[in-house]
């Protein structure tokens, strides 16, 4: 979700809600070992508050485990969740939930996941948390919803019952096999999802730390397909929207939106008067190292805007948890 990405948000919805933030930035999105960063590496940033190889999962150059923001607010005592259109166990959410050398080894990554803590898991997944003669694609016979839900975890597939969600102290809602359908094909939105999740963890008088993606504006953008993105762009703003909602009530939540990276080098080049439409060009179906913007509400917002690397964004993050944390 490049700057561009951004802007056709913004251009096609006057009640938009990236205009209520109070301070932006700019991000240099980079990874440790390549100019153009992939979303492991960029996440890990986010997450730990440490650039790494492209492909890796909160792991450093070495493989050696670093302490993400989730590791660091359950040790406050605070809940955590994670709700993403991807499979929870994709390169991003994997940042938040796992340790893993490489964001392609999914298998392993659920395993993780089902050793994670996480309050709140919403998204997709199955294939990677079920054997094969239950609909996944385990090779090993080992039925992790089953593990998870020995732990605590109401499991619910049944996306008619999302409004069901935040009936439940922990819960992963599991949706689908590696993806939710796009978002102008199914009948619940990003910000539905965002809402249940919120309302389970701000029963939590210690605070929680939530991470919401909208995993498809990425996809949309490899495709170089405007009207998927468009879609997945509206979807993610009623994830905003609802997330600003609470932060306006509660008075003392953080909002912040960023991105992994840019897709695509979206270029805006007409808009019709009559219909509103916009026309788009492509530069590439490629990640690119565009910078992209952090937009951020709330107490301490101001420390976000500026130029900024993504480690140091996720440093911030970490450091508002524990102001005591220091960096290598």
């Amino acid at each position: 979700m490049g700057l561009s990405q951004v802007s056709a948000s913004v251009l096609l919805d006057k009640s938009n809600p990236y205009q209520k933030f109070q301070f932006i930035g700019l991000i240099n999105t980079s990874s440790n070992d390549n100019f153009v960063t992939d979303s492991g590496a960029s996440g890990t940033a986010y997450a730990t508050g440490y650039r790494t190889k492209n492909r890796m999962i909160s792991v450093d150059e070495n493989g050696n485990e670093l302490m993400n923001i989730f590791d660091v607010a359950q040790k406050k005592k605070k809940s955590t969740g994670v709700v993403v259109t991807s499979s929870i166990t994709n390169a991003t959410p994997a940042t938040f939930l796992a340790h893993n050398g490489s964001r392609k080894e999914e298998f392993a990554i659920a395993e993780q996941i089902c050793r994670s803590n996480t309050d709140v898991l919403i998204g997709a997944g199955t294939d990677f948390f079920l054997p094969k003669n239950l609909g996944g694609k385990r090779e090993d016979n080992l039925n992790y919803l089953d593990s998870m839900s020995s732990k605590g975890y109401t499991i619910i597939k049944d996306t008619s019952k999302i409004n069901e969600l935040s009936k439940h102290k922990k819960v992963f809602g599991v949706f689908s096999n590696v993806s939710l359908p796009w978002a102008n094909k199914r009948k619940f939105s990003l910000g539905d999802l965002t809402n249940q999740a919120i309302q389970i963890l701000s029963k939590d008088k210690d605070g929680f730390v939530l991470m919401v993606e909208g995993s498809q504006i990425d996809w949309a953008a490899d495709k170089n397909d405007k009207n998927y993105l468009f879609g997945e762009l509206k979807d993610f703003n009623s994830a905003i929207k609802t997330s600003l909602e609470f932060a306006e009530r509660n008075k003392n939540t953080l909002v912040v939106v960023l991105a992994d990276h840019d897709t695509g080098s979206l270029g805006l080049s007409n808009q019709n008067k009559d219909t509103g439409e916009i026309d788009v060009v492509w530069a590439t179906k490629l990640h690119t190292a565009n910078f992209v913007g952090i937009f951020s509400y709330g107490p301490s917002a101001q420390i976000f805007s500026g130029f900024q690397k993504n480690y140091e964004v996720g440093r911030k993050l970490q450091n508002l948890i524990d102001p005591l944390k220091k960096w290598k």
